[in-house]
């Protein structure tokens, strides 16, 4: 959870740094930020699949279908992918050069 309030101050500052017109309405404004997140959710998700190793993929999948906890998922994945955090930065900043070219 505390991962997708990062997500989602990421996606806010990002269209702040898009600069889209002032008067766009906030339906539309809600929707350009939902689809942002969902594309950034979306390619952190491949990374983190990316990099597990089969035998945690295997893992990985058992404890999707135990309905594990966020908490053991984020332990699940940092020991698992050590790396993780710095993963996850390339590809937010990979995201953010794309999206603001």
């Amino acid at each position: 959870m505390n991962q997708n309030l990062n997500l989602e101050s990421f996606v806010n500052r990002l269209y702040e740094e898009k600069k889209f017109p002032v008067d766009l309405e906030k339906e539309v404004i809600n929707q350009i930020k939902s689809d942002l997140l969902d594309q950034l959710e979306n390619r952190v998700n491949a990374v983190i699949i990316g990099n597990l190793s089969p035998e945690n993929l295997e893992e990985f999948n058992i404890l999707l279908d135990a309905d594990t906890s966020d908490d053991k998922m984020q332990e699940f994945f940092l020991t698992a992918i050590p790396d993780l955090s710095q993963l996850i930065a390339t590809e937010l900043l990979v995201f953010k050069q794309t999206y603001l070219a």
